[in-house]
């Protein structure tokens, strides 16, 4: 909609806002304006020189035209100067309108006076007031025609005097009728001419309006700053009405408060023409509010110099993209130069153009280095096609990108093994513009990967050969096949020369270094010389990076055929060294944590393999001694002709096959052997009888007697002749009995005696069957370890038969709820593993340790008693808790730790305890420290006689003062001072604290007696007496003040009767802590030298609630009073309980009730207080 401009206010500082008040248009008036001036100021000046040449009229009528002329001048100045005025724009136009009106009453009056004095009228008067209102009011104007209708018939009374006066000139009155019609007539004309000028503006703008309105972009036209016209998309945006937008001063007050003095002064400048630009950014402020960023291009209007034609577009959004934008790239700029991987960028040429920090480490170049090569420079020679391919495929549009494993080269030379993902960038044409790479440095699992396939190569070639002497050769080709050497070297030890021998050798084709190889063959080495001597003395890998520092003549042999790095390790065979690997390569070499962890699990391996197969070679070796003295007594034998046909047999033959001579004499010698086994037999004979190859050894296959049973043969075939035939004999034996035998000695070795299950051996077998099955196969399984619960106790309270019984049927229980495909072994004492190699998830894994758990839930009659045990069982996962045997056994092991120590149930290993358990072991180093350095304290805990309520004895309890963690219970760190042997010095501090502070107190009249508790392993240690009795003689105390307390499943126990009656005999009390709790006869009970029994605080805490606690705490009362013992009763808490065990008849209690453990300030003062001491007296005493 294009809106009318008629009617509008103009900026015009001067003339507008009369205009604009009065209704008038706006038009152009730089060409009538300077010609309305002109002919008002002629036609005054014309008015005063009539008037001064009639000279002749009378003074008195000039002094009252000059009065009036006088007048009209200052009324007119006075409107010109409110009509320039700003303050006052609708008084501008309505003061020149009270002007003329106060002109024409004077001139009326003074019409009227001339005609009653017979005067001539103010002929100036009404002359000035009609050029004047022309001026003034504008010719342009709609009050024109009333203005010039007044002057009309002001002349008209002009006229109709001087007719009847007859007192003015014709010639005067012509003029200015004259003047006054003129400027009529030119009013008439400019009317029209500024209404024609006025339309085509009008009509002018409103085509623009109209045009530019569809572009949906804002578009005001304003004259110095003040709103004219806008379209709707303008109005929209501000969100004012065109009213509201007109009443505005300025249209910069919608502008932000810091941006209008730029606007006004750009404004100011350019309508005066100033350098300006045409084209900015700014803002404004909406009616609601809303600040919204807006760019502003501004033209002139060509019509009007004071108007402005401005384009509004709203670039909120544009701004908010670009700020995004450029947020982006910041956040992309940090991402790409904080990034671990490394990222190069490259044109379509290959050429690196950008790289971030991460890539630069990567190759070993700089960043200016790097923009000046091409990615395929610093590519390995051998990947160089398949980077070409990459960039070959993407650029055809076949791919948009590709992933593919490659080495670049650093520039030190080395070879970096990189996951690259490259893309191809195109642009919005799908133009190709340029490469961008993500290189992940995975140089450590392909170093893994090649130590892995190391393993594999060695195994393959033990497994494959039948000996080491076919072994070796293939185990040093895989050793430097996978892991990149040139030469490796066996060297054996000889045990009875106590010397180091070369056995064999394997090197790459290429290089002649038989030179080298040639200075081996007769070389040996005692421990500590050469490489194979220090190796042999170390037992571990040493390393020679660069032979040419070595003077020995093999170094020198070896750098003269170009090898310079050398690495040997140890083949061991248990603790034992027996041979050594050694690997040369022609650059220089060093060791890495990986070479090292892989070789010693192959010279371990290899020594294995050895051993094994020298024990075998040692058996075959006795069994031909054997076989010599018993071929001609027992063994069968049989004579073969050359055709393979049996020529004659022994008697043991016939015996042996069932067959008589007869029925063997003439037959194919095949006829005793098996059908499966008979085509290897026969290509023996081949060999042996046809061709006479000599063929050494005695021989295995299947024999088949004549009812068709089969059985294990022995056979060894020898040439003999027999006058002028060559016949062979061949030596029978049927091996079954041996071969039961040797299986059963093989059964025993990898077996446990006591509960058949495998061994430790045999376990680790299995694990590394399942370890290459799991990598070949791609799949998981899982290894448990589990550690019976409480079984040291009942194996030492039972005897160690019950305790074998026990173990046999948790092994029953095991193998009942366990799969076929699963093994379990016993490692050793109570402790089981368990492999499930067909484990599909990690919950079949825990599913298992839950079964295992749930089997061992019910008692095992052992015996004439029930027992109950559980398990703590922790579980290692393949792959994601290990790799290889060691590490997943460790781990295991560390979550059965953490079971244990969570009271039983199962675990499953997560990093972080692999971390405690090292912290545990620091803790350990830090105990064994606390003694020497006195941070262990003890607190002392009263024990009452509940018949008196006094003191008779306290409890020395310990503490650990630890630097960093602060007092700590001995929960905390008495299991681990059992587990690691700290308990004997620490038992033996505790017995010498106590007893120094016993004496402190009897030195002070404090009748007390003290009691410490005894750890299991003390008692089984068998030192305890002689600790005990040092103790007493060093502080020469009364041995019935101290009270030894023993937990009563320790005092069960066998082997602890000698050591508590030896206890006995010194003189010490002795208490059988937590009664109730253990698995005590009374028939043995009788039989301990023990003085007092010390009810469980289980039962004494549930007194006020639980019966059956009651019941139970009576009869132990009862029981210790009939054996004529103390009874004390342990974690009294509340008056009920106290009350009932005084019903009960029990001696004494300790507890919270009675007191807390505390310092031996405050225990000291509570047994001063009861015996009536102060420390004023003590002071006296001393």
């Amino acid at each position: 909609m294009v809106q009318d401009l008629s009617g509008h206010p103009s900026a015009d500082p001067l003339f507008g806002a009369a205009w604009a008040a009065a209704g008038v248009p706006r038009s152009s008036r730089s060409w009538n304006l300077p010609l309305v001036n002109g002919l008002a100021v002629a036609a005054i000046i014309a008015g005063v020189g009539y008037r001064l040449w009639a000279a002749h009229l009378p003074a008195d009528v000039l002094r009252e035209e000059a009065v009036l002329f006088a007048a009209g001048t200052l009324l007119a100045g006075v409107a010109v100067a409110v009509r320039v005025s700003k303050l006052a724009p609708r008084l501008a136009v309505q003061l020149p309108i009270m002007v003329y009106a106060a002109i024409l009453a004077v001139l009326v009056l003074g019409i009227a006076g001339r005609w009653l004095g017979d005067d001539l009228p103010p002929l100036a008067a009404v002359s000035f007031a009609a050029v004047f209102l022309q001026f003034d009011v504008g010719l342009r104007s709609r009050h024109f025609i009333y203005v010039f209708a007044i002057a009309i018939l002001g002349l008209g009374a002009l006229w109709a005097y001087a007719v009847t006066q007859l007192m003015v000139s014709v010639s005067a009155i012509v003029i200015w009728t004259l003047l006054v019609m003129g400027l009529g007539l030119l009013a008439l004309l400019t009317s029209r001419a500024v209404e024609r000028d006025l339309g085509v503006q009008v009509e002018r703008q409103s085509s623009l309006l109209a045009t530019l309105s569809d572009l949906g972009e804002g578009l005001v036209i304003t004259e110095r700053g003040r709103f004219v016209a806008g379209n709707d998309a303008y109005v929209n945006l501000t969100g004012y009405s065109r009213e509201e937008l007109a009443a505005m001063p300025s249209l910069i007050g919608m502008a932000p408060e810091e941006q209008r003095e730029r606007l006004a002064a750009n404004l100011s400048q350019r309508l005066a023409g100033g350098d300006v630009p045409a084209r900015y950014t700014s803002a404004i402020i909406t009616k609601s509010g809303r600040r919204v960023e807006v760019e502003v291009a501004i033209h002139r209007v060509t019509t009007r110099r004071d108007q402005l034609l401005t384009l509004v577009s709203d670039i909120t959004e544009r701004l908010r993209a670009e700020a995004g934008e450029r947020e982006s790239e910041t956040r992309f700029r940090t991402l790409f130069q904080q990034a671990q991987a490394g990222m190069a960028f490259a044109g379509l040429d290959a050429h690196i153009t950008t790289v971030n920090p991460a890539f630069c480490e990567l190759v070993g170049y700089s960043d200016t280095e790097l923009r000046t090569l091409s990615l395929l420079d610093i590519t390995h020679p051998d990947d160089v096609a398949a980077l070409q391919d990459a960039m070959h495929t993407m650029l055809a549009g076949e791919e948009e990108g590709r992933r593919i494993e490659k080495r670049y080269t650093r520039q030190d030379g080395e070879h970096v093994w990189v996951d690259l993902t490259m893309r191809l960038v195109r642009g919005a044409d799908d133009k190709p513009m340029y490469f961008q790479t993500v290189a992940v440095d995975i140089r450590d699992r392909k170093r893994a990967e090649v130590l892995q396939a190391a393993r594999f190569a060695v195994t393959q070639a033990l497994v494959t050969s039948p000996g080491w002497d076919k072994a070796a050769a293939g185990v040093l080709e895989g050793l430097c096949r996978t892991l990149d050497w040139e030469l490796a070297e066996y060297w054996e030890v000889d045990i009875p020369r106590e010397a180091m021998h070369f056995v064999t050798s394997w090197k790459r084709p290429g290089r002649d270094t038989s030179a080298f190889e040639a200075t081996a063959a007769n070389q040996t080495y005692r421990r500590g010389e050469g490489l194979a001597g220090r190796v042999w003395e170390a037992g571990a890998p040493i390393a020679m990076p660069d032979l040419g520092a070595d003077t020995s003549p093999r170094a020198a042999a070896a750098v003269a055929v170009g090898l310079h790095g050398i690495v040997g390790f140890p083949v061991r065979s248990g603790r034992r060294v027996v041979g050594m690997i050694s690997l040369h390569t022609w650059a220089a070499r060093d060791l890495d944590d990986g070479l090292i962890a892989v070789m010693n699990d192959v010279g371990s391996q290899i020594g294995e393999f050895v051993e094994r197969k020298r024990a075998e070679v040692a058996l075959q070796e006795s069994e031909k001694r054997m076989r010599s003295v018993l071929d001609n007594v027992s063994d069968g034998l049989a004579t073969i002709d050359p055709a393979g046909v049996i020529d004659s047999a022994n008697p043991a033959v016939v015996k042996l096959f069932g067959y008589s001579e007869q029925e063997l004499v003439g037959q194919q010698s095949d006829i005793l052997i098996a059908t499966t086994h008979r085509a290897a037999f026969d290509n023996y004979l081949q060999r042996r009888l046809k061709l006479d190859i000599p063929v050494s050894g005695a021989h295995e296959t299947m024999g088949k007697r004549k009812n068709g049973s089969l059985f294990p043969l022995e056979f060894v075939v020898s040439s003999m002749q027999v006058g002028a035939r060559h016949l062979f004999i061949a030596t029978l034996r049927d091996i079954s009995e041996r071969k039961a035998h040797t299986d059963a000695l093989e059964y025993q070795a990898l077996h446990d005696a006591l509960t058949g299950l495998p061994n430790r051996s045999l376990f680790g077998d299995r694990l590394r069957q399942a370890l290459l099955a799991a990598r070949r196969n791609q799949k998981m399984f899982g290894v448990l370890l589990l550690d019976l619960d409480r079984f040291k106790d009942i194996n030492d309270a039972l005897g160690h038969d019950r305790g074998d019984s026990l173990l046999q049927e948790v092994t029953a229980r095991l193998r009942g709820v366990l799969r076929a495909t699963d093994t379990i072994a016993r490692l050793g004492g109570d402790e089981f593993a368990v492999l499930t190699p067909d484990a599909k998830h990690p919950e079949d894994v825990v599913a298992t340790a839950r079964k295992i758990l749930a089997s061992l839930e019910g008692p095992f009659a052992i015996g004439d008693q029930m027992v109950e045990t559980g398990a703590s069982i922790g579980i290692a996962m393949y792959p994601v808790h290990g790799d290889d045997p060691s590490t997943l056994l460790r781990r295991a092991d560390v979550a059965m730790y953490v079971a244990k120590r969570s009271g039983g149930g199962y675990a499953v290993y997560q990093p972080e305890q692999e971390a405690q358990t090292l912290r545990r072991s620091g803790l350990a180093g830090e105990l064994r420290r606390s003694i020497p350095q006195g941070e262990l304290v003890l607190h002392y805990q009263p024990q009452v006689t509940l018949a008196t309520g006094t003191i008779h004895s306290v409890e020395a309890l310990v503490r650990w003062n630890h630097p960093r963690e602060g007092l700590m219970p001995p929960d905390r760190f008495i299991p681990m001072a059992e587990e690691t042997g700290i308990i004997h010095p620490l038992t033996a501090w505790v017995i010498d604290a106590a007893l120094t502070q016993l004496c402190k107190w009897i030195a002070d009249g404090i009748d007390v007696s003290i009691s410490v508790n005894v750890s299991p392993r003390n008692i089984e240690d068998h030192s305890l007496e002689e600790m005990v009795a040092r103790a007493l003689g060093n502080f020469k105390v009364e041995p019935n003040r101290l009270t030894l307390e023993i937990t009563e499943g320790v005092a069960m126990a066998a082997a602890a009767a000698k050591a508590l009656h030896r206890l006995h005999e010194i003189g010490v009390r002795l208490a059988l802590d937590d009664f109730g709790t253990g698995y005590s006869s009374l028939l043995y009970l009788m039989r301990l030298p023990v003085n007092e029994i010390k009810i469980d605080r289980s039962f004494v805490s549930a007194l006020a609630s639980d019966p059956d606690s009651g019941a139970i705490v009576r009869s132990a009362v009862g029981l210790g009073h009939n054996l004529g013992l103390r009874v004390v009763a342990e974690g009294l808490q509340d008056r009920m309980a106290e009350a009932v065990l005084v019903e009960a008849g029990c001696d004494a209690a300790q507890g919270f009730l009675v007191g807390r453990p505390a310092e031996e300030t405050e225990i000291t003062a509570l047994l001063m207080q009861q015996a009536g001491l102060t420390k004023e007296r003590l002071t006296e005493s001393g």
